[in-house]
């Protein structure tokens, strides 16, 4: 029975691992949607693309891509950051209709 406490241990350390790199990864996610907002409300288009291209093919795929594989080693935050995925997912689609709006003025 010794075994059970640094057993329990070590898989929380697992958990946290995996819960803090999903964490950066939805800091990075953060950074860039709001960088997005900022230059859609300054009406610098071509500095939002570049955000919402950076949002849309690299970060948030690799948020879901780890979610997906490793998530489920922290259960307690795998819900968290799927729901997070998708509400990122639709502010890039917001950010695009914003975008594609504005070039039609």
């Amino acid at each position: 029975m010794s075994w059970i406490m640094p057993t329990i241990e070590k898989v929380w350390a697992v958990m946290e691992v995996v819960a803090f790199i999903q964490f950066i990864e939805e800091e990075a996610i953060q950074s860039a949607a709001l960088g997005a907002f900022l230059a859609i409300r300054q009406r610098n288009y071509k500095c939002a693309w570049k955000a919402i291209d950076l949002l849309d093919k690299e970060l948030i795929p690799h948020l879901d891509q780890v979610n997906r594989e490793i998530g489920w080693v922290s259960p307690y935050s795998f819900g968290c950051f799927r729901d997070f995925i998708r509400a990122s997912q639709l502010n890039v689609e917001i950010y695009k209709d914003l975008c594609t709006a504005a070039s039609k003025r």
